[in-house]
């Protein structure tokens, strides 16, 4: 594993270590996780915003620098 990994996986990592999982299975294994976490926010934001709880419009402005 490299150095910079994400600090947020410390724990995930110690327990795939334990489980007796190569590096290279555990960075397989961190890709996929990292993989799952993205469709996982990506889906949770677009279901707020088909629920009506999400300001689109609030978010385009503050993007685009728009007061």
């Amino acid at each position: 594993m490299s150095d910079n990994a994400d600090p947020r996986h410390a724990e995930l990592v110690a327990w795939l270590s334990e489980r007796g999982h190569t590096l290279d299975e555990i960075a397989k294994i961190l890709a996929k996780v990292a993989d799952y976490d993205a469709r996982t926010i990506n889906e949770s934001i677009f279901d707020s915003i088909d629920a009506g709880d999400f300001d689109l419009s609030s978010l385009i402005k503050e993007a685009l620098g728009d007061e």
